[in-house]
Formats: structure tokens, sequence, C-alpha cells
């Protein structure tokens, strides 16, 4: 329940597949396709698999935008599958007043096992694989206050594949594992709370931002999902921060990184594998016992 992608086993195969899309984050349509593409193989990577193909679903008006423009999302969407070494096959387009693009994926989990949210146990660490913060940032572009080239490492992230990423969480024996996406940060470690039946604790000086996510945060600026997600954990939630520092890590996050548990005493290996695969790697936190959410 609620994990990021279904699993069939068929033939000795299993198999994955999920479906996410995007309305536009950015001004650059082929921007907009890659990262949306990314995002959506995201939900693959993060249950240990691999994609193999994908569907385009694509809400556009051509009354409004210029058949240009569709091209270039496609282009972008066309080009981060092929650097995903995934095939896509066709898709389906509707008439929507609001612009959407996103992919139904299908892939397979070679090792013939898969990660799930509901294995996470008491004593392990939280290991994040990319910052935070980029709904803030998409914010501050689209209210005028930052440019395209002011975020241009947060844009470098949102395109970045979680392909090595999920090496990285295979191969250090990761027990549960969750993409961070529109939940937030803290949103998805309750997600994994909830389905392993454990809590955890964060340590919120821990957690890699964007310098400019929390300078806008702090001036209130930021998206409704941000709160929205904060009221999705409140109940639950532990914590004596200020409520900036809160709604950064409730920021709806768009193609971010990987979010598992590993047991302790692989720090050293930890980072010395992620160099290897030149993954960033950050120690965010730990794996509790009682069922509760803990940011400190």
């Amino acid at each position: 329940m609620g994990d990021d992608a279904g699993v069939y086993e068929y033939g000795g195969v299993v198999w994955v597949h999920t479906v996410d899309f995007i309305t536009p984050i950015l001004n650059d349509p082929y921007l907009w396709g890659a990262i949306s593409s990314a995002n959506s193989l995201s939900d693959v990577y993060a249950m240990g698999g691999v994609p193999l193909n994908a569907l385009a679903i694509v809400g556009f008006n051509n009354c409004d935008l210029e058949v240009s423009t569709f091209k270039e999302v496609m282009r972008g969407a066309v080009d981060k599958l092929r650097e995903a070494k995934t095939v896509l096959l066709g898709g389906h387009t509707i008439d929507d007043k609001e612009p959407k693009f996103g992919l139904a994926v299908a892939g397979v989990c070679p090792e013939g096992r898969y990660i799930t949210q509901g294995g996470a146990k008491p004593g392990q660490l939280l290991i994040l694989t990319k910052p935070i913060g980029t709904g803030i940032l998409v914010k501050g572009v689209k209210e005028g206050l930052l440019r395209e080239k002011d975020i241009s490492n947060a844009i470098e992230n949102m395109l970045t594949l979680n392909d090595k990423a999920r090496t990285l969480m295979l191969s250090l024996g990761a027990t549960s594992c969750t993409d961070v996406t529109g939940f937030g940060l803290l949103g998805h470690a309750w997600n994994v709370c909830k389905s392993s039946e454990v809590g955890m604790r964060i340590y919120f000086e821990k957690v890699p931002v964007y310098e400019l996510s929390a300078h806008l945060v702090k001036k209130k600026i930021y998206p409704k999902g941000a709160m929205d997600n904060l009221k999705f954990v409140k109940e639950n939630l532990r914590s004596d921060l200020d409520l900036w520092k809160l709604i950064l890590l409730c920021d709806p996050v768009t193609s971010g990184g990987l979010l598992f548990t590993v047991d302790r005493g692989k720090e050293g290996y930890l980072q010395n594998k992620a160099k290897e695969l030149n993954v960033n790697l950050w120690i965010v936190g730990e794996v509790l016992p009682e069922r509760v959410l803990e940011v400190v």
C-alpha cells in the first residue's frame, strides 16, 4: 500500500509499473519535458527496478500553445528516455487548458527482488541522495523573483536520473526506499514510517537544502503544497523547530532523490560507494521504534 510503483511477477520476471505527470515547472519546454520524464522514471528506480519502456501522457491546448512548444517538450522527454536506455512506445494526448506532461513507465527488477517502503527497521540510518527545496525555487521563478539561470544547480539535479542512486541503494543493502517528490521530505518519510510501523528522527542541519529556497521561505514565499504536506504530517510530528524550517522540509519536490534506510556500521562504505558511483549522499536521520516523526 502506498508504494511508488506497482509490482507484478510473471514468468519469473518482476515487473514494475508506474505513472506520473506534472504541470509546467519552468518556462523552457525542453527542460519541462526532460525533468518530467526523470520524475516519472524515478518511481521505478525507487522500487529497485530498471525502466524499459514508456508511454507519454499529454494535456495540451493548441489554441494557447504552439505545436513547436509541444515538440520541444517531447524532444526533452525523448532525450532523457534515451539517457535512461528506455524506449518511448507511444502515448495519448487530450485537449487540456492547463498543460500537463508525464509518462507511464514499465520496468523490471533484474536482480529478481524489489524494495518497498515497508522494510525500515529501528536503529537504521536514513539516507537522502538529492537536496530539497525545488518547489520553493520554482515558485520563485513563477513569481518573477528568480530567473532559471539563478537555479541552475537545482535544474541540473532535477534532470539527474536516479539510476545510479538506485544502484547505490541496492549495493548498500537498503531495506526500504522511496523517492522524495510531491509529499516533501517529511511526507515521504512519514509514508515509510506508516508502511514499516516505525518512527524517524530527522536532523534539520544534516538535510541538504538549496540556499535560495531557505531565503525565499523565510520571506514566506513557498507553494501551497508545502503547507498541505505539513498538515499531512502534523498530527504525528514532534518538533520545536521554527515554522519556516518545517515548511522547507515539507516542500513539494520535483524529481527529487531517493530516501532509503540501511543498517548502521556502513558509514565508511556508504561514502566510498557513493563516490565510486558519483552519487551525492547525506545521512539525514535514523529510524526509531516509536511511531513518531521527530525533527530536531
